[in-house]
């Protein structure tokens, strides 16, 4: 499939597209010879003059015919040479003029070479004649196909939109119906885009969808088609395939196209796609299909991304469930189903607990207590990740507060931002104020960020940055190592904390390139004066080993998993009173099933 946009002309469309191959005269020639081809030819409007291949004038019929036809006229004036009845000042333009220009030109004065028509050269001289009439009718054909591109192409990518894909989808539906054949209807959704546009911003975020717009049409047949619905969503539709295979293997090449790098203006860049698969007959109706399509590639997302699925039956309830949530998100933050659960850290060193991750969990009316991954992803989608962030951070500090009021041990609490969260403009007198109403010390705060905010607009971030961290707030860069990790950010932004992910720590007992990056981590950060945490620490093995290599602090199930409020404040008393005891593996318990929260977690604020 080529990427074009039928109806809009390619290149800037110039005089050279009303050029008329009219045969000049030399000023020498007689009014007679003159007369005579405008007879001849009842269609030439205006014949160009031309010595030595440059433009002298112009005669238009009607001086002609309406001159010549008073009595005597021809026998007195025929044999004078017709230079002696030129228009002197003819409109002369260039091959290469846009039509705009020519059109301005034109109405500059007052439309008289609508009729005359005017001389085309070409290196200055003498090329052809072009009509008012064909710059009128080029002009119409030019905007109307402008019309028709604007209502079924896409204006950033050329691809057909929304309504030029259903059109073809319910003529490929009634093909395939008569000739017995398959339709394949693909939805695609990139995963991370909204990161990348986020951080990265706007244009570049424009500049990727081109790209991929370009790998998609190369992925596909000449009938196919790709289609941009809106935002990062595609559509791929496949008409006319025998086997499911057919469509397996389509997407399958698109997952390869698109994971191959992109090189946006200096930056290199990583994304995938999920794609859900419908397919015609199994699903007879159009809306079906794409409903189908939806469902599908929202199981690929929940999947983990970068994967296809096929439509299947049993994802309709999921799909339920999913829209249940989503209406009921909306009323969860007014309703106060949403609480906190903390996670302990742990100094290795001095053996007792110096802090807490707070993690979002809702308490539903039905559903009982949800971890992060059932609703976060549907809170960044419809918005409410700003408003929910913002009450995650004050219900934490208030809560440290009122700890510390009970007379506990002081501990810093640490609070994950999302990427919209830490971009908004106000975020430090919004932090500063949420300090100042909960009687917090901000010393007891840490924000956790993720690599991807530090990217864009730089200059931003380090002034953000620096206004928290005159604040007193401690910054934490959450799952260092796994995203846009640089040396030079480090250098450069006020960053107290980096946080080793779990990936990494799982295996740093049986895997050398896993144990290797931990110790590099490990020491990047003490030779930065920098703390560094590892999460996800589960086994006497991890901790022995972390231990051995002077990581600040862990977190993890060997030590606790993530407890409500009250809970945590009879650890920490009991912390208070001596170390907390490292649990063995057998007694690790999970909470909220389905591997969801606390170490498992990858949704969290």
């Amino acid at each position: 499939m080529k990427l074009s946009r039928p109806g809009v002309l390619p290149e800037p469309v110039t005089v050279a597209a009303l050029l008329l191959k009219v045969p000049p005269v030399e000023p020498t020639v007689t009014v007679a010879e003159v007369l005579e081809l405008f007879t001849d030819n009842p269609k030439l409007v205006a014949i160009p003059i031309v010595a030595d291949g440059l433009p002298r004038g112009i005669i238009n019929r009607k001086t002609i015919i309406e001159g010549f036809a008073r009595p005597y006229t021809r026998e007195l004036l025929g044999r004078k040479p017709i230079a002696s009845f030129m228009d002197v000042q003819p409109l002369v333009i260039d091959l290469l003029t846009d039509l705009d220009d020519l059109s301005h030109t034109i109405m500059e004065s007052g439309m008289h070479y609508m009729h005359d028509g005017f001389i085309i050269t070409k290196d200055g001289r003498y090329a052809g004649m072009g009509t008012g009439y064909d710059l009128m009718r080029t002009i119409t054909e030019r905007t109307q196909a402008n019309l028709y591109s604007l209502a079924h192409f896409d204006a950033l990518t050329g691809l057909p939109n929304r309504l030029l894909f259903l059109d073809r989808l319910n003529q490929t539906m009634a093909q395939a119906h008569r000739n017995e054949r398959l339709v394949a209807v693909m939805l695609l959704d990139l995963d991370r885009f909204k990161a990348i546009n986020d951080t990265l911003g706007h244009t570049m975020g424009d500049l990727l969808l081109k790209s991929v717009a370009e790998r998609l049409a190369e992925c596909v047949r000449e009938d196919d088609t790709v289609a941009r619905l809106g935002g990062d969503e595609f559509t791929v539709l496949l008409p006319e395939i025998r086997y499911i295979q057919d469509a397996a293997a389509v997407a399958q090449k698109i997952l390869d196209a698109l994971a191959q790098p992109f090189f946006l203006d200096g930056h290199e860049v990583f994304i995938g796609t999920s794609i859900g698969i419908s397919l015609y007959p199994f699903d007879e109706e159009l809306s079906a299909l794409l409903r189908n399509a939806d469902t599908a590639m929202y199981e690929a997302k929940q999947d983990g991304g970068n994967t296809y699925q096929f439509y299947t039956a049993e994802m309709s309830t999921a799909s339920l469930r999913r829209l249940s949530l989503e209406g009921a998100l909306r009323r969860a933050l007014e309703r106060g189903e949403f609480v906190l659960h903390y996670q302990p850290q742990i100094d290795l060193a001095r053996d007792e607990i110096v802090g807490a991750e707070a993690l979002v969990r809702w308490q539903h009316p039905d559903l009982g207590l949800l971890g992060p991954m059932e609703f976060i992803p549907l809170a960044e989608e419809n918005g409410l990740i700003v408003p929910l962030g913002e009450w995650v951070l004050r219900t934490a500090c208030a809560q440290n507060r009122a700890w510390q009021n009970a007379g506990l041990p002081p501990i810093r609490v640490t609070v994950n931002l999302s990427v919209r969260q830490f971009h908004q403009k106000n975020l430090a007198d919004i932090v500063a104020r949420i300090l100042e109403q909960t009687g917090l010390d901000a010393q007891r705060l840490e924000l956790e960020i993720t690599e991807s905010c530090l990217i864009q607009n730089t200059q931003t971030t380090v002034t953000l940055l620096t206004e928290l961290n005159r604040l007193g707030v401690r910054i934490s860069i959450d799952d260092f190592g796994t995203g846009y990790s640089s040396l030079a950010y480090l250098k450069r932004f006020p960053i107290d904390t980096l946080k080793i992910d779990r990936s990494f720590v799982c295996d740093i007992d049986t895997d050398p390139d896993d144990a290797a990056i931990v110790k590099a981590i490990i020491a990047l950060a003490q030779s930065l004066e920098m703390h560094v945490i590892a999460e996800g620490v589960e086994t006497r093995n991890q901790l022995d080993f972390l231990h051995t290599y002077q990581c600040n602090e862990i977190q993890g199930y060997l030590v606790s998993p993530p407890l409500p409020a009250g809970d945590f404040a009879a650890l920490l008393a009991m912390d208070a009173r001596g170390p907390v005891a490292i649990r063995p593996p057998a007694d690790r318990r999970r909470p909220l099933g389905h591997g969801v929260g606390g170490q498992s977690e990858t949704n969290r604020l």
